[in-house]
């Protein structure tokens, strides 16, 4: 059924609908499934596109309406620092099937289809093995090779966001809503008593790079934010601009800035446009809740929604991603699991969680063992409120091939930030994030610093090093 156009209060209404699929419930066996043995959990993950960390209610967002996205961290855990290793789509999203980072799969735009020894150790290739249904919906992004995707999916079904409009039964529907049908057409093929992975990859909140309007979103969400105005960051002050080298003045980032940020009435169209389309994608979450709820599978699904990479929104005079500063490698992560106990519920961890994570938790999750090959970690102990070693520093880097966007690697720790460009090896950045969260004073030059960007050189190449070897 087309849906028709609300005013805030209706849509805020609307999308909380799906909140009591949330209740929370002991450790058991849910209904609508075989009593005859334990059942295994059930999974969704939910990966938006060019999400940012912060364009969430529960991040401290105050504009954005994100009610389904707020209550799935209400009741789960949040990890507040969550990073992409690569901020471009393809890449970053190989490495979210494989736990693998960029440098070691190979994969980005113009490579060769990721090979399948990778394929063959993605999470849904091996959750298929181990008995689970597995479906994938919307934008996969990932090249692979011949017969894989029948490897990894039992249920398939691709979306390309242009148009973002589609015609659907003499109907002209969001893509947005059309991924949330098939979402639920998956729930209603899956049998009692064999567990389910489904993977929702939306297109949104991506841009529609060929059209000058850019965001498009569910006719639900034409009313929000009109009368909000929305304050630009800091650093989109010219000045910042000015004061970078020329190849990154001249890259495609200051190309789609000029697309959707160069006057003051074109910034708050898009980022309206931008919050729609998140605010759309939270209104189907609820309505996948909801039936989680109605199909008595509520009880027994794990719910992970992440970014799969961060954009910028007119800081330092760009727009797009795929540059080591935290606007484009920041992302949300929140997982839920209606089987732990109410001490977890709410808990906003500090601890730096990657994309190359994702495979190995979904795995253990599910009690599968992980592949030694993967280079993620596994998540889960935080889950169970446990303290264990983890890392101090994130690895990051931007391999793809393109005139106009410089390849990039760095590092960033809790409190350091270092970028350095492959191509231009004269140019380095180093932040402290403690005093200078925003990246606003590069320190590189500063020879109070020295031994600090040395250090984190050093680390760097100690990574790339490490990652270098092909598995």
């Amino acid at each position: 059924m087309e849906e028709k156009r609300l005013t805030r209060r209706q849509f805020l209404h609307k999308a909380a609908y799906g909140l009591g699929a949330l209740t929370i419930a002991p450790r058991g066996v849910a209904s609508g499934f075989s009593t005859k043995r334990p059942l295994k959990p059930n999974m969704i993950f939910i990966l938006t596109d060019d999400q940012r960390w912060d364009a969430l209610g529960c991040a401290g967002n105050p504009i954005i309406r994100t009610p389904n996205m707020d209550q799935l961290a209400e009741k789960g855990v949040r990890f507040e620092n969550a990073f992409v290793t690569s901020p471009i789509c393809t890449a970053s999203r190989a490495s979210i099937l494989t736990g693998l980072y960029e440098r070691t799969h190979s994969f980005s735009f113009k490579t060769p289809p990721l090979a399948r020894t990778h394929t063959d150790m993605s999470y849904p290739h091996l959750l298929g093995q181990a008995g689970y249904r597995t479906g994938f919906i919307g934008k996969f992004g990932v090249e692979v090779e011949k017969e894989a995707i029948g490897k990894m999916f039992d249920f398939y079904v691709p979306r390309v966001r242009t148009p973002y409009f589609k015609k659907i039964d003499g109907k002209l529907r969001h893509l947005t809503e059309i991924n949330g049908d098939e979402a639920i057409r998956f729930l209603h093929t899956c049998k009692p008593g064999q567990p389910f992975c489904m993977s929702i990859s939306f297109n949104a909140p991506h841009a529609e790079d060929n059209d000058p309007k850019q965001y498009f979103w569910p006719p639900a969400c034409d009313n929000l934010y009109n009368d909000i105005n929305i304050p630009g960051p800091k650093t989109s002050d010219p000045a910042f601009f000015n004061a970078q080298p020329e190849f990154l003045k001249e890259s495609l980032n200051r190309v789609r800035w000029k697309w959707r940020f160069d006057t003051p009435q074109k910034y708050q169209n898009m980022v309206k446009g931008y919050y729609r389309m998140i605010s759309g994608v939270d209104m189907v979450l609820g309505r996948i809740m909801e039936e989680l709820n109605r199909l008595g599978m509520n009880k027994n699904t794990i719910i992970i929604l992440m970014g799969d990479n961060g954009c910028f929104l007119g800081e330092r005079g760009f727009a797009g991603k795929w540059l080591m500063h935290d606007p484009s490698i920041h992302v949300p992560l929140i997982i839920y699991d209606p089987r732990r106990g109410n001490s977890m519920q709410g808990i906003v961890l500090k601890h730096m969680a990657l994309n190359v994570d994702i495979a190995p938790t979904i795995l253990s999750m599910v009690g599968l063992d992980i592949p030694g090959t993967m280079q993620g970690r596994d998540l889960t102990p935080f889950l169970n409120g446990e303290h264990i070693p983890w890392r101090t520093q994130v690895f990051c880097e931007h391999l793809f091939n393109h005139p106009k966007i410089p390849q990039s690697e760095g590092i960033r720790t809790t409190n350091w930030k270092y970028i350095r460009y492959r191509q231009y090896p004269d140019f380095e950045e180093l932040y402290n994030l403690v005093c200078d969260p925003q990246e606003e004073h590069n320190l590189a030059g500063d020879k109070r610093y020295a031994a600090k960007l040395l250090e984190l050189r050093k680390s760097c190449n100690e990574k790339i090093e490490m990652f270098s070897k092909k598995m």
